[in-house]
């Protein structure tokens, strides 16, 4: 008897071990998202005979991380061993955006015929009027008649002329949007296909059994953002606080009516700590490693987030973001407005963003998540706080550059001035800073917020490091890589409202909302858009980075409160006094409050502050303002009642040597 050779053996092997693999038909149950990754949860039933059994789940992601596949399941039966492979022979073709392509180019081809048919007809009718422009005449009709005939023949064939000019259009209409259809399908197929992960169970039962199947893997092409509307329908009543987040995947799979959940974890993050080693110091200037650097999500599609001062905390305005490619060539750009807030789209090779701003170390940060916050550090010849000066800008550190400090952190390249320099706060920073000035102390009327109804997500799971949002709706998110808006919740917030105005910068008033009690809110840092009294405002940045008790949020300027500042002719005065000139100036504010109910209104303004014994400066009037002497500012708490006006009155007077010079205005 003739022996089977070896690969005869090894064939039959084969095709036995392939038999033996039973498919198990599974779909897609519930998704939980964290802000980076998702969890999958298949469940799928199956037929088991005695003895052991391998079954396959197959057409899954190619994404499947091996290391954390979890098969569990309901019946009798027990779970050997789980295997997981890439199928590259079983690759998706046939995806939904090609099948509908195809199904529309079908559909207008047969259009195309349609309207070639209704030409032919046209030519033929064409045809039988040609041949009878010589039948009538042979016939010896009347000229009556010949004139009837050829009036008729030339109105249907000037009819036909224009009807074949509207076919040969729709035709040519339609055959350019068939060319654009094929060329997009020829793009959608040449694209690269992916593999498909299969999950290979082992099984034994003692018995024959009907047993249920959950499979949970973790796929990377995913993740969720937080984004916020807040409406204020006026200051009398609360604020209406949206919560929604954009999920977005890529995975191959499209999640069709699961059970969504998203959680603020982020699993990809290494769970190590980092240890801490000696800073060795030696000549020269150094400073101690720092962690690894983020790695890159090619998934972000628009990066936002906040440019501070590393030193103290203030928010930049006006610095330069650059987007750099792969290559380091520059491929977009934005400036942060003046709260520090930047905004910048990412295209598919987008890489890296570069941060520069003058008087400040730049930066480079990679792509790797769609909030990124960014400290500058100083650079050590940063101009401290310049204040009055005397022929010139006095520079407090020495070896710093010729620029003037005209806000925190801006500088103004120009050339030296004679006179003096004032550096003062912007107008439209944010609350906390006015915390750092006033005193935490003095912001008072604050009411603890209220929470109110909800959307979709009634239960928040509260875990040891992160709170997940169970969404109660079943939701569809396709693999596409497209932000899709989930709505989480709704809150309805009671808070106090205040107004804020720097006269000297900006005549506006500005309205913040503040809120206590946020910490149990389970908010995430994000954009929030800003409508307020029917009216879209703006778009700014809720942060909750260096957030205490009270979280501040902008709602933009309000033209219903009306601030004007003036100088005072009958206070100004120069006078010569000795070997001293002096100088006085005075300020008239006035604010009205057109709005039908009172507000509440804190106003900033300044005077000189000396900075060497030869100038001596004097506040003649306050007006009633809380003064910081040593700062030089003025500050005024007061409460406008509705359709009235207010005023105050300040002035100072600068003391000098005649033959120097200072600039007060």
């Amino acid at each position: 008897m003739k022996r089977p050779s070896i690969l005869t053996l090894l064939a039959f092997l084969a095709c036995t071990t392939f038999a033996a693999e039973q498919p198990v038909t599974t779909s897609i149950t519930a998704v939980k998202v964290f802000l980076s990754g998702a969890e999958v949860t298949r469940t799928g039933k199956v037929e088991l005979v005695k003895g052991t059994s391998t079954l396959l789940i197959a057409g899954l992601s190619e994404e499947v991380d091996p290391a954390n596949i979890q098969v569990s399941g309901s019946g009798a039966f027990t779970i050997l061993g789980v295997q997981h492979r890439l199928n590259y022979l079983e690759e998706k073709q046939d995806r939904a955006e090609v099948v509908d392509l195809k199904a529309k180019i079908k559909l207008l081809e047969a259009d195309v015929n349609k309207e070639n048919s209704l030409m032919a007809v046209l030519d033929k009718e064409d045809q039988r009027l040609a041949k009878n422009d010589v039948i009538a005449g042979d016939q010896g009709l009347a000229l009556e008649q010949l004139r009837s005939i050829n009036d008729y023949l030339q109105a249907r064939q000037e009819a036909l002329a224009l009807k074949r000019l509207e076919k040969q259009a729709r035709i040519a209409e339609m055959h350019e949007q068939l060319g654009k259809l094929r060329l997009q399908l020829g793009q959608v197929q040449g694209k690269k296909t992916r593999p498909t992960s299969e999950v290979l169970v082992e099984v034994s039962a003692n018995a024959a059994v009907d047993a249920t199947l959950t499979l949970k893997y973790m796929v990377r092409s995913a993740g969720w953002s937080p984004t916020y509307d807040i409406r204020v329908a006026d200051i009398t009543k609360p604020m209406q606080l949206t919560y929604k987040a954009q999920v977005f995947q890529s995975t191959g799979e499209d999640w069709t009516k699961v059970q969504l959940a998203l959680s603020s974890g982020e699993p990809d993050k290494d769970a190590i700590m980092p240890e801490l080693f000696p800073w060795r110091l030696d000549f020269g200037y150094a400073q101690p490693a720092t962690g690894s650097p983020q790695a890159y999500n090619a998934t972000v599609r628009d990066v936002r987030g906040i440019i501070r001062d590393a030193q103290n905390g203030e928010p930049l305005p006006f610095v330069t973001v650059a987007l750099l490619d792969a290559n380091g060539q520059v491929m977009n750009g934005t400036t942060s407005n003046v709260d520090g807030y930047y905004a910048i789209a990412i295209p598919t090779n987008g890489r890296s963003l570069q941060v520069s701003y003058v008087g400040y170390q730049p930066q480079s940060v990679g792509i790797y998540n769609g909030t990124i916050n960014i400290n500058l550090a100083p650079n050590q010849t940063q101009l401290s706080e310049v204040t009055v000066t005397q022929n010139g800008a006095q520079y407090l550190a020495s070896g710093s550059s010729p620029s003037y400090t005209w806000a925190p952190g801006v500088q103004m390249n120009a050339a030296p001035m004679q006179g003096y320099v004032l550096e003062t706060k912007a107008s439209r920073k944010r609350i906390r800073r006015m915390k750092v000035e006033y005193g935490e102390d003095e912001m008072d009327g604050l009411v603890e917020n209220t929470l109110a109804t909800t959307a979709l997500a009634e239960n928040v799971v509260q875990r040891t490091t992160s709170f997940e949002f169970a969404i109660n709706v079943p939701y569809t998110i396709p693999s596409d890589g497209q932000n899709h808006m989930v709505g989480v919740q709704e809150k309805e917030l009671t808070s106090s409202y205040k107004y804020y105005c720097t006269p000297k910068l900006d005549l506006d008033a500005f309205l913040f909302a503040q809120v206590t009690g946020w910490e149990g809110l389970n908010l995430l840092a994000g954009p929030a858009y800003i409508y307020f009294e029917g009216t879209y405002v703006g778009e700014s940045l809720l942060d909750l980075t260096g957030v205490g008790d009270t979280l501040d949020i902008s709602l933009g300027r309000d033209q219903g409160v009306t601030v004007q500042r003036t100088k005072r002719k009958d206070f100004c005065s120069k006078q010569v006094l000795g070997s001293k000139r002096v100088e006085s100036v005075g300020w008239e504010i006035a604010v009205r409050n057109n709005k039908p109910q009172p507000v509440d209104l804190v106003i900033t303004d300044q005077f000189p502050v000396a900075v060497r014994s030869e100038i001596e400066v004097k506040l003649d009037e306050s007006g009633s303002a809380a003064v910081k002497e040593e700062k030089g500012f003025l500050t005024w708490k007061v409460t406008v009642e509705p359709r009235t006006n207010q005023k105050w009155n300040f002035g100072y007077s600068v003391k000098v040597p005649k033959e120097k010079v200072v600039v007060l205005e």
